[in-house]
Formats: structure tokens, sequence, C-alpha cells
């Protein structure tokens, strides 16, 4: 009897357990040789920036193996799915992303059962640096702006350049006409960023950390990632068609789509909402608290 129970007490683990390893797999036969040539490159970027203030650290220990391996390899195959979807692509339809929801739920599944482990592991090998360089931040920020300057900052100003109509191309026309430098930032943040609104802004990205860990827990344990996925799936579905062929063009045809799709009673999942909702909170206080010192 006691061996019965010992063996049902078990089951809950066993089919969890079951459960991760028979989650769809996004990865494909012929993966291997990319996936070998993003790992270099990722080990080639974190030695050029943290080769000199953190030695000891190895990206393929930390990022790509035991509690991060299945999470990143994961990661890595969307990564190479999404360009199969979307590299010959002139124009990206919702009819587009409502086929890739399924891989992003895969990914968000995936994230919920392996984060905390992961994060645990990344956590402690920084912590690992910092203890042996007490330096470590500053020299890490100073090899990041070399390896930017070097290798990064044209293709940035050729984004700039080839998307100056665009939202994101103006923000970051904004952000290099205001920031040519890590001292840039820091200038600007010593002459706009008082003592006590330092301490303000400290105290509540802490509050802001405790209430995201807060809401993931909640998101996974509800089963928030399917069931989101299936409304945000059926909404693309609904949208696309008709006049609506390009995602980035959301007013007149595609809101429209939108707003036959809602009208049919279709709703959005309260856990969902849930977390829109507070996001949206969280914009409305960022604005009332932070609001003077933006507009200065």
């Amino acid at each position: 009897s006691s061996g019965i129970n010992a063996e049902w007490s078990l089951r809950p683990g066993f089919f969890f357990a079951l459960f991760a390893c028979a989650a769809a797999d996004l990865c494909q036969d012929g993966d291997d040789a990319e996936l070998t040539r993003i790992k270099g490159v990722a080990s080639f970027g974190a030695t050029l920036i943290l080769g000199s203030s953190c030695p000891s650290f190895n990206i393929n220990k930390v990022v790509f193996s035991n509690r991060c391996e299945a999470l990143s390899k994961q990661a890595m195959c969307y990564g190479l799915r999404a360009a199969e979807r979307y590299g010959d692509s002139d124009v990206i339809s919702y009819g587009d992303l409502s086929g890739d929801i399924p891989n992003i739920a895969e990914v968000g599944e995936l994230t919920c059962l392996r984060a905390r482990g992961c994060f645990n592991q990344v956590s402690k090998a920084f912590k690992k640096c910092i203890k042996e360089n007490p330096n470590f931040i500053e020299d890490t920020v100073a090899a990041a702006e070399l390896a930017y300057e070097n290798q990064a900052e044209q293709a940035v100003l050729d984004f700039v350049d080839s998307s100056s109509n665009t939202l994101f191309g103006e923000l970051a026309n904004l952000a290099i006409g205001q920031f040519d430098s890590v001292a840039d930032i820091k200038s600007f943040i010593e002459e706009y960023v008082s003592k006590d609104l330092k301490g303000k802004v400290a105290s509540d990205a802490a509050a802001a950390a405790k209430e995201a860990k807060k809401m993931a827990n909640e998101w996974c344990s509800s089963g928030c990632t399917g069931q989101s996925a299936d409304f945000v799936e059926a909404l693309f579905k609904g949208m696309h068609g008709g006049q609506c062929v390009d995602a980035s063009q959301f007013c007149g045809p595609c809101h429209d789509n939108a707003h036959a799709h809602f009208s049919a009673g279709n709703s959005i999942p309260c856990c969902m909402d849930n977390v829109i909702q507070k996001g949206i909170a969280a914009y409305e206080y960022v604005a009332e608290a932070y609001g003077d010192q933006v507009n200065e």
C-alpha cells in the first residue's frame, strides 16, 4: 500500500516532466550548423564585451547549457523559423502573424517552465563577475561602448538614415542627437535627476520588479500563455482580409476588421486583460509621478 501511495505521489512530477519533454520542438534536423554559427557569434560578442571585465564568464556554460539550454535553443530556433517565415516578405500581413502565434506560444510555455532556473544561473554568473572585479560594471560599459563604436555604430546610423520617416527612426535619431557616449548619459542624469528623485526611481523600480514577478507567476500558473495565444491568433485571422493586407498599418481597414471581430462576441481573456490594465495603470502613474521631469 505504501509503495502504491509513494508511486502515485510521484505522478504529478512525472507528468509535469513528460509535458515539458513533449512540448513542441521548434528546431529541425538541419538547424545544427546555423545554431553553431549563432553560438559562435554570441561567444564572440560576449568575449568582446566581458573578456576583460570578467574573464571567468563562459557564455556556453551560462547561457547555452544546464538550466538555460532548452530555453536558449528554442529561442534560437524560433528566430530561424521567423526568418524563414518573414525573410523574403516585403509586406507582412496579419495573416502571416497569425501563423506565427503557435511558435511564439511554444516559447512562452517553455519560458514559464524554465525562466526562473535560467535567470538564477545567469544571475549567479554575474554576481561572480562583480565579486571578482569591483569595477565590473564600469569596465563592461566601457567595453560595450568601444564595441558599439567599432562594430555597430555605422549600422545604426545607416538604419536612422533609411528609416527617417518612421517612429523608430525618429526615436533613434533623437537619441543619437542627445547622447554621443555613456558619459553624456551620466551628465544628463546628474543635471536633470536630483538625489531625491533617484531614490524615488529606485524605490519605484524595486516595487515594479516585485509586481512584475507576481504577474509573471500568475500568468504562468493560470495558463495565460495558451489562452492569450488562442485569442491573438483568432484576432489576427479576423483582421486579415479585404483591404487589410499590411500589418504595419492598423488604421482604416485593419481597424474595421478588428472592430468587427470584437463585435462578433470575441473578448480578451481575463488574465491577459489584467496585465493590460496593470500596464495602463503603471503608465498613468509614471506620467503623474515623473511628467514634470520628462517635460523638462
